[in-house]
């Protein structure tokens, strides 16, 4: 029976089931397969997501995006001209950010993890200084030279990554078009309601280059070199016949804990089949009621509505952290 017969007329006929996948597998056994390690289709997904998934933080993000949707009175693809991104019950699309917003994402963290470097490594140099000064027998001239030796090497890196990074913040807030720049169209999307994934064409705004059923496309692991020379991993989907490949690094970001991209691949799968509920994670909760599958779900189970919501912040990092810890056997 399919997902539509139950349930009425939301779901399109190309919405996945993992039978769909099984099926389309066994009548196309050699297709072509890339480089890397090729990630199984589970019959029936596990409830899982990448530790960020579980990010308290979505929640605020999640209530904020559904305000401006309802302010902005749009639905369907509209919403990603208001929004510049989807995460909802209906589709994932990930924001497609300018290189400018890129870098200066990329320069915040390393920003503030270059501050509390250079500022705790400074405050370590002044107990060794003191201590050496008070119990080692040095005299007063050895403290004031270290003390000015630092402050010279230290305070111009402090001074530097505090700006920056206080500047970011401010920018985000007064002007977050620059902070938060994204290009004019998607990168993909995967949508729930029709099962179709969508690979947009990077020249050509909201051009779709290729689309095609969810349960098509292959998926893969692979791996780079970092600059220390340390692999780190990437999602990707690949079409065997159209010969076309997506990085899904926007939603899904690259790592060195290839477990946390199998856990990636899981919710990627769980979120697409009709035939089971949405991944019960904090951002998805406020749209649960909208999917004909997981609501009736939820009802029979008598889920709260407003599990993530009312939860505080500590058991949410608590529930977070002990994904991670799952995440990372996962192979």
């Amino acid at each position: 029976m399919s997902a539509k017969e139950p349930l009425g007329d939301y779901y399109a006929d190309t919405v996945y089931t993992p039978a769909k996948r099984q099926q389309w597998e066994a009548a196309n056994p050699d297709r072509e397969t890339i480089i890397g390690s090729q990630l199984s289709w589970n019959r029936r997904t596990q409830d899982n997501a990448m530790e960020e998934d579980y990010d308290f933080s979505h929640i605020s993000i999640s209530e904020k995006e559904e305000q401006r949707r309802i302010d902005g009175g749009v639905e369907n693809d509209d919403v990603y001209h208001l929004l510049k991104m989807r995460y909802d019950s209906q589709a994932i699309m990930p924001p497609n950010y300018t290189n400018l917003a890129r870098y200066m994402h990329m320069g915040v963290a390393l920003s503030i993890g270059f501050f509390f470097l250079f500022s705790i490594g400074f405050c370590m140099i002044i107990l060794v200084g003191l201590y050496h000064w008070i119990l080692g027998g040095n005299d007063v001239e050895y403290f004031v030279s270290l003390l000015s030796a630092s402050a010279k090497l230290s305070f111009p890196i402090i001074f530097v990554t505090l700006v920056f990074w206080k500047g970011s913040k401010y920018l985000k807030k007064k002007h977050p078009e620059i902070f938060f720049g994204m290009r004019k169209g998607p990168l993909w999307q995967a949508n729930r309601q029709t099962g179709l994934f969508t690979i947009y064409d990077p020249k050509n705004a909201w051009k779709p280059r290729m689309e095609a059923p969810f349960h098509e496309y292959d998926a893969f692991l692979q791996s780079s070199p970092d600059t220390q020379g340390s692999a780190t991993y990437s999602l990707i989907l690949y079409h065997p016949f159209q010969r076309i490949r997506q990085k899904l690094d926007a939603q899904f970001p690259p790592t060195k804990m290839p477990g946390e991209l199998v856990a990636a691949w899981q919710f990627l799968q769980r979120y697409m089949d009709v035939s089971q509920p949405l991944p019960d994670v904090p951002g998805l909760e406020i749209h649960r009621h909208k999917d004909p599958t997981t609501a009736a779900a939820d009802q029979r189970q008598g889920r709260d509505p407003r599990y993530w919501r009312d939860m505080d912040e500590a058991s949410v990092k608590q529930i977070q952290e002990e994904k991670y810890r799952k995440n990372i056997r996962l192979r």
